[in-house]
Parts: structure tokens; sequence; C-alpha cells
């Protein structure tokens, strides 16, 4: 009497393994992207509340934005510009009240060559800003070219 699997049986296992690699590694990719694409939401959201109160104290957006350590200007803001996956513009786009902050994607799947800009955009000042390409207090974003199953809710359309 033998004991053991057959040659079926251990063909049969490793079927099955394929099938949910097969299965499981697309989606986790998928979820990498979606933290990477998550760092581009951070850089772009932190951003918000120190736009507003600048607009709000100098009815104007700043002309340029630099990183945390340089010295700003008078018409400048001090921000975290770059992390591991994306850059955040150094400009905001537009005429006070209404502006765009863009952050584009630099590495990882969301990168690519068409579809890597994340955009905040506001009309109010920065009262309320909406992220990528939805509706938020009557604010609809636009330019956002990322794919939109990598995007968190909030800024799915």
């Amino acid at each position: 009497m033998q004991k053991g699997f057959t040659l079926i049986e251990l063909m049969i296992v490793v079927a099955i393994i394929g099938i949910l690699a097969a299965i499981a590694i697309p989606a986790y990719q998928d979820y990498i992207t979606r933290g990477q694409v998550s760092e581009a939401v951070s850089l772009g959201g932190g951003l918000k509340s120190p736009l507003a109160e600048y607009g709000a104290d100098k009815n104007a957006w700043p002309t340029l934005l630099v990183g945390p350590t340089a010295p700003a200007a008078t018409s400048q803001l001090n921000a975290t510009l770059t992390g591991k996956y994306s850059t955040v513009t150094n400009t905001v786009g537009g005429t006070y009240p209404t502006g765009t902050v863009t952050v584009q994607m630099t590495t990882g799947k969301a990168s690519s060559a068409t579809a890597n800009t994340l955009t905040y955009t506001t009309q109010n000042g920065g009262s309320s800003w909406a992220c990528g390409n939805t509706t938020v207090d009557g604010v609809t974003g636009t330019g956002t070219t990322i794919e939109s199953k990598y995007l968190p809710n909030a800024c799915k359309p």
C-alpha cells in the first residue's frame, strides 16, 4: 500500500493555485496603485487650508509655492510639494477666487503619459474644493485624468 498524493491530485492543486494567483495579482496591483494615488490626494489636500487662508488675507493666490525649507517671499507660500510618487505643481492656476491645484503622478502605474493628473478646484476662494472631477458645493472639478478606479471615493465623479 502506497501513501502520498497522486500526480493528478498534485496537478489539480497547482491549477487551483494558478487560478487564484491570476485573480489576486491584478487586484493587488490596483490596490498598490490606489495607495500611490492617495499620496497625491494627501499632498493636494494639505494645501487647501493654507491656500484658503492666504487667499482670504491677500485677496489673491500666491505666485509660487516653495518647498517647506526654502525661504518664501511675500507673495509665496511654503508647502510640501514632492512625495515618493507625485509632485504638486508650484503655482495655483486661475485668478482669485477661482483656483486649481494640480498634482502630477511621477512614478507608479498611475503615472502614464496620458492619465497622470489630479486636480483640486475652487470657485469660492477655497471655502470648498472639488477633488478630481466631482461637484462639491456647486464647485465642479475638471482636469483630473487619473482613472477613476484608482481615485478615492471623495474624488470619483
